[in-house]
């Protein structure tokens, strides 16, 4: 995991300065990453690489993904590491349920799983595919224990990524994982 963090961390600032209209896929050292086209939180960028079999981390301005501070700054505490129900990602209407674990660097997202396994799974083919074959990802955290969205869900904490040239960054990206 650490030697996949660091090659994505090396072009994070290079991919963060891009502006988020103009956000598109792209193929780095075998990492697909893509900016968030819009935001509410501190996500920068999504990386996917070759892992257990997938590897799907988030890159956040300032720690671990937040809602956004806004103009005063404030970080605000987080507490969806490990536990089931706090991320989920939404591509085109349908919901995959995610668990998160910390790195040196990113956010490593997981499918959901079993308590004796930290509620992580690795990520399967039907969410790679649904990436590839899909027009938005929508990368949703429940981050703060109090704050709520304003559609009343949990995760007030979300970005949105497209998936425009996602099939072409992420077959050349993964072809190594098969």
């Amino acid at each position: 995991m650490k030697t996949q963090a660091a090659a994505s961390l090396a072009f994070v600032a290079a991919v963060a300065a891009a502006s988020p209209a103009s956000a598109e896929w792209q193929v780095d050292s075998g990492v697909a990453i893509v900016s968030p086209a819009a935001n509410s939180s501190t996500m920068e960028l999504l990386a996917v690489s070759c892992g257990d079999p997938y590897q799907v981390e988030v890159y956040s301005r300032g720690g671990p993904v937040r809602p956004d501070p806004g103009g005063d700054g404030a970080a605000v505490e987080t507490d969806y590491f490990y536990k089931p129900g706090k991320v989920e990602a939404r591509i085109d209407g349908v919901v995959f349920r995610l668990a998160a674990a910390g790195s040196d660097a990113a956010v490593v997202l997981f499918a959901e799983g079993k308590a004796a396994d930290n509620h992580l799974a690795p990520l399967g083919a039907a969410f790679i595919e649904a990436l590839k074959g899909g027009t938005r990802l929508t990368l949703a955290f429940d981050a703060t224990p109090d704050a709520d969205a304003q559609d009343g869900s949990p995760h007030e904490t979300v970005a949105e990524f497209p998936l425009s040239g996602a099939r072409a960054a992420l077959e050349e990206a993964l072809a190594a994982c098969r």
